[in-house]
């Protein structure tokens, strides 16, 4: 009875208003630093004494499955983050996300972004792979790896859904989602201004205006960010520097009241990014017994220690990215709403002087490279309720994307020795639906599915030393992805829950592959979920406990092999289907208030990932012939991975505030290949960051000295071997340390 009073309480605030402002409804916060929760307008200038004086973990009201929800009644592993939260952590991009979120890894190499949860995301690195880990914005999923890096602008909440999201995500969520959502406007004359500064010249501003146009019918609100920043990593042989920042970000937003149950908001965002990082780096040799092309020459050789390397292209990025996005609300009944969420993505990345053989020679360089990508979204859902005991959630769901790769390879006598003009279409469609039943006031059943069909084409057209290739190949995968869960609740404040659900990831083409041959199509990857947990909060809401117990089969896994044409002996890279994988696992996350000012939150992994019976050649070490590689370790999935934070807040005058914060992340070794290569690893490691702020109680002035790294750890974000006569390993480093001030005034 409990659960259903509180259903009619959401939708009392309007289920409707929920998932247009982002789909998150929450009462008043009662923990200024909650980790696993977050809330929906909450604004800066609430009490900072108010919340010093709490001693009760906040509750929260989501919409992650499309209906407002107390999170603790939500049957899936979920952890949420709200913008103050994400601020004080110094998190400001998907990439940070691993500090806080449990099984959840990130990686950067040559421009590609490799996003993990579980062990399962994306292998392909260029157009004609999607990932395994969806991200979207404001309800938007993302089209392709290269996009999914976004920095956080004005968020209101950040979550991190862990295990296949078949129902309501659908297509590529076999690992599981992040969703972005930004404030949205409200009726309040508000703003905010930071001021950053910091180490390598870092200077950066932030801020946001929220404007009432028309009284209680028509809100406008307007985010801006600019950051800039010189490049921590030193090229001693031409004197410059990679690594650097320089982004503008601008986003608009209108939430118009049409008319008392028909709600639209508009956001527009542009962002220009004109960063410069390494694309990519020698990291040493592949093999313990074969020296590296610099090493055998004699020539200069990287010290990653010192953050300095050697190379002789002076390489230029420049990234523009425009969305818009339309949510439409209209609660048609007391007991029905139906939203309709409208996207546009024009994303535009082009890079020129990229350095290939990672010497000072000058032997191989891609002198362009370019990844242009538009995508069309359109989603309608509709939430009904029946009765007081039956819940339905109903949708259709289409996507349009179409991406191009133009990439020229030049040698040390021809500029367009290799030019490539690869180009994919894609469209899919998808129906969905979740019923929910209460069987009893403390058993709850749950049945969903979605059906989903991927269309996609794809051309090439290419030059190899002046011969032309022309390739092109179409081809469709669908998919049912059903889900079953039972929760039960033998008191108010513990959920237990057991489910099974399926996720789906589409077929696609090897891009750059062997052009003389026939368009390479791997086929669609699939994954059953087994997964049981509990959500309970104890002490009267002083500590909050999710431990959640998951078993994956993987079937028809995408992993990139290296093949060799067997007419010109040459070798090249493909993603094909190799084998099957089992992953399972155990996850913990608590969040506690042991006293009135100190809040200690963190997660941990236990995770079990290997691969089933399949054999290959392993590039580096082709004398071993083919190898059975089953119980090999899954790339991107460390046994073992922890977090544990903690803030204390005090008063130090009446009127004045400290916060002393400190976040510690720590994984064991990760392997970068199927093959477990000894060197093709990132071995153990642990991050700190740190921050100490001052503010007045009112919340209006806020300054922060913070530190990331703070032991100045070098560790590799993600690596891959180069098989040659010298091979070697490629890849990116991770941050270095980082300091600064920030100083924030809210009005």
């Amino acid at each position: 009875m409990k659960r259903r009073k509180m259903i009619r309480t959401a939708r009392g605030l309007g289920l409707g208003a929920a998932a247009l402002l982002g789909g998150c409804l929450v009462s008043a916060p009662a923990s200024a630093q909650s980790q696993s929760k977050t809330h929906s307008g909450h604004s800066a200038r609430a009490s900072l004494k108010r919340e010093l004086d709490s001693t009760q973990i906040e509750t929260v009201v989501v919409t992650a499955e499309k209906r407002a929800e107390k999170l603790q009644d939500v049957p899936i592993a979920i952890a949420a983050f709200k913008g103050h939260t994400l601020r004080h952590a110094g998190v400001t991009a998907v990439r940070d996300l691993d500090l806080l979120s449990p099984s959840l890894q990130y990686g950067t190499r040559s421009g590609n972004i490799f996003i993990a949860i579980r062990g399962i995301g994306q292998e392909g690195q260029d157009i004609g792979s999607q990932p395994g880990v969806v991200v979207s914005l404001d309800g938007v999923p993302l089209l392709n790896n290269f996009m999914m890096d976004p920095t956080f602008l004005d968020v209101q909440r950040v979550e991190v859904l862990r295990g296949p999201q078949g129902t309501f995500e659908g297509m590529n969520a076999l690992g599981g989602a992040i969703n972005i959502y930004s404030n949205p406007p409200t009726n309040k004359y508000e703003g905010g201004l930071s001021a950053t500064m910091g180490n390598y010249s870092r200077f950066g501003l932030k801020g946001y205006v929220n404007i009432p146009l028309i009284a209680h019918r028509l809100f406008a609100r307007i985010a801006f960010q600019t950051d800039r920043a010189n490049g921590w990593l030193k090229n001693a042989y031409l004197g410059t520097r990679n690594n650097n920042t320089d982004l503008t970000e601008v986003r608009g937003s209108l939430l118009a009241k049409v008319t008392h149950n028909f709600t639209v908001r508009a956001i527009i965002e542009n962002t220009h990014d004109r960063s410069n990082p390494a694309f990519s780096i020698l990291i040493g040799r592949a093999r313990p017994d074969i020296p590296t092309l610099a090493q055998a020459l004699g020539l200069p050789q990287n010290n990653l220690q010192d953050l300095t390397v050697y190379f002789n292209t002076r390489n230029l990025r420049d990234v523009s990215d425009f969305r818009s996005t339309v949510i439409a609300n209209w609660q048609a009944t007391p007991n029905l709403d139906i939203v309709s969420t409208t996207g546009y993505i024009q994303d535009n990345i082009r890079m020129r002087n990229l350095d290939v053989d990672l010497t000072t020679l000058n032997l191989y360089s891609f002198p362009f490279i370019g990844i242009y990508s538009r995508e069309i979204t359109q989603e309608l859902t509709a939430n009904a309720n029946f009765g007081s005991r039956a819940q339905l959630t109903a949708g259709a769901f289409y996507m349009h994307g179409n991406s191009s790769e133009p990439l020229y390879l030049a040698t040390a006598t021809d500029n367009s020795a290799f030019v490539y003009h690869p180009n994919e279409s894609l469209n899919s469609y998808a129906l969905y639906a979740q019923f929910r039943y209460d069987l009893t006031r403390k058993l709850r059943a749950t049945v969903g599915g979605r059906y989903t069909i991927v269309d996609k084409s794809f051309y090439m057209g290419a030059d190899i030393l002046g011969t032309p290739f022309i390739n092109h190949a179409k081809a469709s995968w669908s998919s049912f992805t059903p889900r079953f869960v039972l929760d039960y609740k033998p008191r108010q404040n513990v959920m237990v829950y057991a489910s099974v659900s399926k996720g789906f990831k589409a077929g696609g083409f090897n891009t750059l592959g062997d052009v003389s041959q026939p368009v390479n199509t791997f086929n669609p990857e699939y994954v059953w979920n087994y997964e049981t947990g509990t959500k309970s909060e104890f002490f009267n809401k002083r500590l909050s406990l999710d431990l959640d117990g998951f078993y994956d089969n993987y079937s028809n896994v995408q992993q990139t092999v290296f093949r060799t044409n067997l007419q010109t002996g040459v070798r090249y890279p493909e993603v094909d289907n190799v084998a099957s994988a089992t992953i399972k696992g155990i996850e913990l996350s608590y969040e506690a208030i042991p006293y009135r000012g100190l809040t200690v939150f963190g997660s941990a992994t236990r995770l079990f990932a290997t691969y089933g019976q399949f054999y290959s050649i392993d590039p580096i070490y082709p004398e071993l012939g083919n190898q059975n590689l089953s119980g090999k370790r899954v790339t991107q999935a460390p046994k073992w991975q922890f977090s544990m934070a903690g803030a204390y807040n005090f008063l130090v005058s009446d009127n004045v505030m400290m916060t002393l914060r400190a976040d510690y992340k720590w994984q064991s070794k990760v392997y970068f290949d199927i093959y477990n290569d000894a060197l093709d690893t990132r071995g153990a490691y642990g991050l700190l960051n740190g921050s100490v702020s001052i503010a007045t109680v009112d919340a209006n002035w806020t300054l922060t000295a913070w530190i990331h790294n703070a032991f100045d750890k070098r560790y590799v974000s993600d690596m891959n071997m180069s098989p040659s006569a010298n091979p070697a390993r490629a890849g990116s480093l991770g941050l270095p340390r980082m300091y600064g001030l920030t100083l924030h005034y809210h009005f």
